[in-house]
C-alpha cells in the first residue's frame, strides 16, 4: 500500500493529465448525445471541457518534460564525445530552465491582468483556466531545474572516476 501510494506521488502529473482528459472526453461525448439524441445542449460543458483540455495539455507538457519525453534532434549529439555531449545536455536543461521560468513569470503577470474577467457561461473568473499556464510552466521549471542537478550530478561523477 505505502509503495503503491508514493508511486501515485510520484506521478501525480500524470494522473491528472489523464483524468482531467477522461473529463474533457466525458464532456465532449454527454453533449454530443444530448445534442443529437434530445436536441438539448448543455452551455457550459463546452467551457468546463476546454478548460480541463488546457489543464491537460499544460499539465501533460510537465510530465513529458519530467521524464525527458519530448521530441528532441539528437543525431548530431549522439555522435559527439561524452564529455560534450553532457555539456550539450547540460547547456540544453539550462535554456529550458531559463525560458520556463520566464514563461511561468508572464503568466503571473498576466493572471494579475485579467482578474476581473469572467467565463461568459459559467461566469468564473478566466484566472481559473489561466491558472494552468502557471502550473503547467511552474512544474517545467521546477522539473529543469532538476534535471539541471542531475546533469551536474553526473558531470561530477564522470570527473571523479577519470582522477
Amino acid at each position: 500500500m505505502k509503495e503503491r501510494v508514493k508511486h501515485i506521488l510520484k506521478n501525480l502529473d500524470a494522473y491528472a493529465a489523464g483524468a482531467l482528459f477522461a473529463v474533457t472526453m466525458t464532456l465532449v461525448i454527454v453533449n454530443v448525445f444530448s445534442r443529437y439524441i434530445f436536441n438539448f445542449v448543455f452551455a457550459w460543458t463546452e467551457e468546463l471541457a476546454t478548460s480541463c483540455f488546457v489543464y491537460t495539455v499544460f499539465i501533460g507538457a510537465a510530465w513529458c518534460l519530467r521524464t525527458r519525453q519530448h521530441v528532441g534532434v539528437d543525431l548530431l549529439v549522439n555522435r559527439l564525445p561524452e564529455k560534450a555531449r553532457e555539456f550539450v545536455h547540460l547547456l540544453t536543461d539550462i535554456i529550458i530552465l531559463v525560458l520556463n521560468s520566464y514563461i511561468t513569470y508572464l503568466a503571473v503577470l498576466f493572471l494579475r491582468s485579467s482578474r476581473n474577467k469572467t467565463m461568459p457561461i459559467m461566469k468564473i473568473s478566466v484566472n481559473y483556466l489561466y491558472m494552468a499556464l502557471l502550473i503547467g510552466f511552474g512544474l517545467m521549471a521546477v522539473y529543469s531545474l532538476a534535471h539541471c542537478v542531475e546533469d551536474v550530478i553526473k558531470m561530477r561523477k564522470g570527473k571523479e572516476a577519470q582522477s
